[in-house]
């Protein structure tokens, strides 16, 4: 049973990924899309987006879509942290995403996805 409900979680965490760090995201105008990204908020980390390292943001509207999967309250559980992107007007975008805790200085890692948007 076990072993079945690891495969489970595993399953769905990349069922979960529709678009990996480092892809490239084509959208039209009013297009929307997905990008998730795996974190570990019960131990104090998580994504968000990093408007200084980002480029050319004024095209998209990026809306946090919060957490999915994991328990929650089990320290060390992972979930997923998904944005729901939007195109607002033709061009190409660079979101950075950045890991950290919000006590510390820096991020331990970033990711960043590209946008192109076109009709």
């Amino acid at each position: 049973m076990k072993r079945l409900l690891s495969r489970l979680l595993l399953l769905s965490v990349f069922v979960a990924l529709p678009a990996q760090a480092g892809d490239v995201i084509k959208l039209a105008p009013g297009g929307s899309a997905i990008f998730s990204l795996q974190e570990n908020a019960t131990t104090g980390y998580s994504w968000r987006v990093d408007q200084a390292a980002s480029r050319d943001l004024d095209i998209l509207a990026i809306s946090d879509g919060g957490r999915g999967g994991g328990r929650r309250r089990m320290v060390g559980s992972p979930s997923v942290r998904h944005w729901k992107i939007r195109a607002l007007k033709p061009g190409h975008a660079e979101i950075v995403f950045a890991y950290q805790r919000p006590w510390e200085p820096a991020p331990v890692k970033t990711r960043s996805v590209e946008v192109e948007v076109a009709p």
